[in-house]
């Protein structure tokens, strides 16, 4: 709605009144509400009268408030001026005080820097002192080493010669007892040699009567060897009973029949006895002689003869010339073979060669070992050869292995028949091959032998031949016990001479024996003899070598003065560094603190300017209201004076009309009222428009001194007074249409709100994000305790900070840290290793932790020096 001027409205006002009053005095309809007319004008008027006056109290109000302002705002601008000039001389007063912690802080580096390098020079001094005494005793030690050496070698020399000399002692004496040896053999060959014819006659005499003697015991050996090979066939072999019961059928226990077979054959008597006349010792047991062989034949069979006659068996076995020659035959047949199946070559060949059929002989052998006292092997065409060297072996051994070979078929259920049931020829060889003999058990079926082969049964010796070996065998021990008995007076006197003899014979072979033993003796103690020269040589060696360690020694000596007048003047100047150091260091405290009051003052005038320019912006923008609020009061009193002037030229034109122009009076007023109500509705919606606009700013500045505090609090305030401010403007805009505000300026209103509402929101959550982001995490630090050097190497400690997953150690022989190589360990210690001799490195320490995946760290330590060794 355009707005319209002052003078418009009474040109206005006072055009309607002329032509209102030509019509009411012209029309006759209008004559009759004259009355009314004049009196709705006079309360027009007084209404009117009345707005002015309210409107003129309103600019009076608000005009003192705007001068109250205004003076306010000018005291604010001074008070402002003031605390900006105190925040200058602050910031002023700060900065001088950075400059001189600044320049105390370089001149407490530098002192500190004169202070470790002082520390590092008294170290470095110290540990050459601690080198010095170390290798100063080192040497004492090495002095002393070299006197005990000395005394050593001076005592082995001395004692060479004790022993030396104990030892020749021991020679002569032993030499005397050899010479006192020899006279005594001397005088025992002289005894011995008056005692010979003696021995000589008496053995004459014995020797006369000796053949007879000989001949006796030649005939007793002759027969009790006849009375052994006769009586050594009746072989008897007792079976238990739970064997017999099972072989006849009477049990089916085989397991206690084997089992008490064998402990019967273990405790079997053999009628072959070693070492008697009869058991024929052989050299090679396959070269039986011929009555052995029978021998052997005929006792195996008086066995087998004796298990059949147990279990009722029918077999026959019979021992003939032909049969004892096919044994000899296959013991030579076996013994030129060089088969692998021997046993069946040789049955085979003998078989072939006295006209029988191979198929017709059976043999069962059992290996027993041979006495071996030596074996060599010789490879031969790729082959290794073993020869064996042998012992000898009994009769009775062959005998025994006989007899297990026939106790090991019975043993065997399957092959016991082969010795109860079996008929035939039969006859018993043994051959040998490597370490082993064999006792072989040969039977020959008697059907289809050839007419040469010699079936005569060689019998055993009967009991009368028995008899009459064993009278034989008494008649010549008779004979043998009557010749010893005639010569036993020349037995007597040669075997009285002979024992004479044989002890002047026992005590030379003694006395030359101890002489042998002497002469041994003193080989072994000249041996024992020491040569002097080598240790000669080392106590010569072990003086020089004392020379020179007492020398070495000296010159420690002196190194460890000269390294403890260095040690005194570098405590000294360490004295004097820490003397700085503690000066520099409360000055520098000094200067902080005088830091830290200015920066109390710096913030008090920043506060205060702070507080002064908030008071200087809010007496400016009451300032800027009231003047809105003043121009807006203003605006009110024109358009009520306008109202009033209006007000009374309609009364003055009411007056003057006719009564019969009431009608066109009716008409002009409420045309004249409808035009007022609408200029009025006008003012009105424009003042509430910017009444509106001023409130909204208003409760804006509000809003954005509230979201800087809030992005100072914590993220949940600022969210609710987001929200808020949002509420708060939804408010504003109700409100403004409630007052009838037109619609285009609500929605310009309503938009330019939200708009802002939208980006404080968005500045607020950016500054939220700011304060998350800026939250720190601090690592706890630590500093080293102890840090000394050792052989090209250094080992740091220090303190254990709370709530940390480690530390790092770094380290670089530059002061810059250039090149610098850093180590991580989870304890409060660590060695470093690998690094050059003497030296100087610097060390810094520093602390991490480990949260949500991240590693944090403190900052690193002041570096300290050490020195490798």
């Amino acid at each position: 709605m355009k707005k319209i001027s002052k003078n418009v409205l009474l040109v206005s006002s006072v055009g309607l009144a002329g032509s209102a009053f030509a019509v009411t005095n012209t029309h006759p309809v209008f004559a009759a509400s004259n009355a009314a007319t004049n009196a709705n004008s006079s309360q027009d008027v007084a209404s009117a009268q009345t707005q002015v006056n309210e409107a003129q109290k309103e600019v009076d109000q608000t005009q003192s408030q705007l001068n109250a302002a205004e003076s306010q705002l000018s005291t604010a601008n001074n008070n402002l001026d003031q605390k900006n000039a105190n925040l200058q001389n602050a910031k002023e007063a700060v900065d001088n005080a950075n400059s001189k912690v600044a320049s105390a802080s370089r001149y407490n580096s530098f002192i500190q820097s004169n202070l470790s390098q002082a520390q590092s020079d008294l170290d470095s001094a110290n540990k050459d002192y601690q080198d010095a005494v170390k290798d100063n005793q080192d040497q004492q030690r090495t002095v002393a080493d070299a006197q005990s050496d000395f005394k050593e070698k001076n005592n082995q020399l001395d004692e060479i010669h004790k022993k030396n000399s104990d030892i020749n002692a021991q020679i002569d004496s032993v030499n005397s007892d050899i010479n006192n040896y020899q006279s005594q053999i001397s005088d025992l060959q002289k005894t011995k040699d008056e005692l010979s014819p003696k021995l000589d006659a008496a053995q004459e005499a014995l020797n006369a009567k000796q053949p007879k003697i000989d001949a006796a015991t030649q005939d007793l050996q002759n027969a009790q060897k006849d009375l052994g090979e006769a009586t050594s066939t009746n072989e008897q072999f007792t079976l238990p009973q739970s064997y017999i019961d099972y072989v006849t059928g009477k049990s089916t226990d085989w397991d206690t029949a084997k089992n008490d077979l064998q402990e019967a054959a273990a405790s079997h008597t053999y009628p072959f006895t070693a070492g008697d006349a009869s058991d024929t010792v052989y050299d090679d047991p396959s070269a039986l002689s011929d009555s052995d062989s029978k021998r052997l034949s005929l006792y195996v069979k008086n066995l087998i003869d004796s298990i059949n006659s147990q279990v009722g068996s029918q077999g026959n076995l019979t021992v003939t010339d032909g049969s004892l020659a096919y044994a000899k035959r296959y013991t030579q047949e076996y013994q030129n073979s060089n088969y692998v199946f021997r046993k069946y070559n040789a049955i085979k060949s003998a078989s072939s060669i006295m006209g029988l059929d191979e198929y017709a002989v059976t043999g069962y052998d059992i290996a027993a070992n041979r006495q071996v006292t030596g074996w060599s092997q010789v490879a031969t065409n790729g082959y290794v050869h073993t020869y064996y060297d042998y012992g000898t072996t009994n009769m009775s051994e062959i005998t025994k292995a006989a007899f297990d070979l026939v106790t090991q078929q019975l043993a065997d259920p399957s092959n016991y028949k082969n010795i109860t049931d079996s008929n035939g020829y039969f006859s018993v060889a043994v051959t040998t091959q490597d370490d082993k003999f064999y006792v072989c058990l040969l039977t020959i079926n008697p059907s289809g032998l050839p007419n040469s082969f010699g079936t005569k049964e060689v019998l055993p010796v009967s009991k009368e031949e028995i008899a009459t070996k064993e009278d034989t065998v008494k008649k010549a021990q008779t004979t043998l016990d009557q010749v010893k008995n005639d010569a036993s007076a020349e037995q007597s006197t040669y075997d009285q001479l002979q024992s004479q003899n044989q002890e002047l014979d026992q005590q030379i072979s003694d006395l030359h024996a101890k002489i042998n033993d002497g002469q041994n003796s003193i080989n072994g103690l000249r041996s024992q003899i020491e040569d002097d020269t080598f240790a000669k040589a080392d106590v010569k060696q072990a003086v020089v070598a004392l020379s020179q360690a007492q020398f070495v020694a000296q010159m420690a000596a002196t190194k460890v003065q000269n390294a403890e007048a260095s040690l005194n003047a570098a405590q000294s100047i360490l004295s004097s560094a820490k003397q700085d150091a503690t000066l520099a260091t409360n000055e520098l405290d000094k200067e902080e603190s005088d830091l830290n009051n200015v920066k109390q003052k710096l913030q008090a005038a920043q506060q205060a300017y702070d507080s002064a320019s908030k008071a200087q912006s809010d007496a400016s923008k009451n300032v800027d209201y009231l003047k809105q609020q003043l121009e807006t009061a203003k605006k009110k009193l024109a358009h009520a004076k306008a109202e009033l002037v209006l007000a009374q030229t309609k009364q003055n034109t009411d007056n003057k009309q006719n009564q019969g122009s009431s009608d066109n009076k009716q008409n002009q007023g409420d045309s004249d009222n409808k035009q007022k109500s609408d200029n009025s509705n006008t003012k009105k919606d424009a003042n509430n428009s910017k009444s509106s606009s001023s409130t909204t700013g208003k409760k804006t500045t509000t809003k954005k001194k509230t979201t800087k505090k809030a992005t100072k609090k914590t993220t949940k305030k600022t969210t609710k007074k987001a929200t808020t401010k949002k509420k708060s403007t939804t408010k504003a805009i109700k409100k403004t249409n409630k007052k009838k505000t037109p619609k285009k300026a609500a929605k310009k209103l309503t938009k330019k709100t939200i708009k802002k509402s939208s980006k404080k929101a968005k500045s607020t959550k950016k500054a939220t994000k700011k304060v998350k982001k800026a939250k720190k995490v601090v690592v706890a630090s630590s500093k080293f305790t102890s840090l000394k050097g050792s052989k090209k190497a250094f080992v740091g400690k220090w303190k254990k900070a709370k709530s940390v997953s480690g530390y790092q150690v770094r380290y670089s022989m530059a002061s810059s840290m250039k090149k610098a190589k850093t180590k991580s360990t989870k304890a409060t210690k660590l060695k470093v290793s690998g690094l050059k001799s003497e030296k100087k490195y610097y060390v810094q320490l520093r602390s991490y932790r480990k949260l949500s995946g991240k590693t944090y760290y403190s900052a690193w330590t002041k570096a300290k020096t050490v020195k490798t060794r």
